[in-house]
């Protein structure tokens, strides 16, 4: 097979939250609303602390919280403040944030774990995507759930969130995942340690801690002897303020992006809306999306845009301007699968 053949059959799939909404893993508002109530019956200490803040952020006058009406951004940011005010005073709980911000992250986790389909149960739609990928693909997720990873396990496939391996399919997960801690887990209250973690590697060098990853932790079962601030510690890059810092932990994925697109040739995007505030995801499109053709030297590249959202095609205006792209204004569906698939063939 030819460099050109090859080139072509790889492809880079972005993955945003759209992409797990038909398999029931809750997008953004609902999330915040399930791991809040998880958050208050399990944890009630560190969650009446988190609720004072959220009232306090929202200048409101009422005693009790009313989840759906706050923001998850604003939260998060707030959170940021507590954390910069107790550091001020020398109280710094840990060196990646405040107990608050940490038990908000386990539950909003464990929150997705409990949503997200068993391997028994896996949608015909991601088993079917599932089973056209292929090592040489690439897919860059700014999900924080282990879906596809679920999903290319139930068709005997093999995936790696290393760079890279021509055996596996890669995954790259810019947002982090309920499974990746920051750091290696550590003996807690003479408890040692009980869970198999893999050491990641991002070509580090300019990391100062290592990320790991417990595939245990994408099933339901291994969540329930464990609580916030203990061995699981989920890396999750939340929204809002924090996110500046949050993301250096993981830089290499953000750093040096040409590497998903060198080797590979059609790009798909699915479910991936721009927040007009995101600007981390925009620079990373802003930087990448418009010079395509220039990466691989492979003419006739092509961007997939699968989003049915009524905003998305002006969102990605930047793109669509230049030609190359097609916007599909539509939920993801198995005949786009279908269609991924026969674009190999054809390749």
């Amino acid at each position: 097979m030819s460099h050109e053949q090859q080139v072509k059959k790889n492809r880079v799939f972005i993955l945003g939250a759209g992409f797990s909404a038909a398999a029931g893993v809750p997008l953004t508002n609902e999330l915040l609303v399930e791991a809040m109530k998880l958050f208050a019956a399990e944890c009630p200490g560190i969650y009446s602390r988190v609720e004072n803040y959220a009232l306090e952020a929202m200048g409101s006058k009422s005693e009790t919280l009313v989840t759906a009406d706050l923001s998850f951004s604003d939260l998060c940011t707030f959170l940021e403040f507590i954390e910069l005010r107790e550091y001020g005073g020398g109280e710094r709980w840990s060196s990646q944030g405040s107990r608050e911000k940490l038990a908000l992250r386990f539950y909003l986790a464990k929150t997705i774990v409990k949503r997200t389909p068993s391997l028994r149960r896996m949608p015909d739609l991601y088993k079917g995507f599932a089973a056209q990928l292929h090592p040489g693909d690439i897919v860059l997720s700014l999900n924080w759930d282990g879906l596809l990873e679920s999903a290319i396990t139930s068709v005997g496939k093999k995936y790696t969130y290393d760079q890279f391996n021509d055996e596996e399919i890669n995954i790259s997960k810019l947002h982090g995942s309920v499974n990746w801690r920051l750091g290696e887990a550590q003996t807690w209250n003479d408890r040692p340690e009980s869970l198999i973690w893999t050491k990641l590697d991002f070509r580090s060098g300019m990391m100062k801690e290592s990320m790991y990853a417990c595939s245990n932790l994408l099933e339901k079962g291994a969540w329930l002897s464990h609580g916030p601030l203990n061995e699981i510690n989920p890396y999750l890059v939340l929204p809002g303020y924090g996110k500046a810092f949050d993301v250096r932990a993981n830089a290499p994925l953000w750093y040096k992006p040409e590497f998903a697109f060198a080797f590979t040739h059609d790009v798909y995007i699915i479910g991936l809306s721009l927040a007009h505030d995101d600007f981390f995801v925009r620079s990373f499109f802003l930087s990448n999306l418009p010079f395509l053709q220039d990466y691989s030297g492979v003419p006739g590249r092509k961007v997939f845009i699968i989003n049915p959202a009524s905003t998305a095609q002006t969102e990605y205006d930047f793109v669509l301007s230049r030609g190359y792209a097609e916007f599909i204004n539509e939920k993801f569906s198995l005949d786009h699968v279908a269609r991924m698939a026969a674009a190999i063939t054809d390749a």
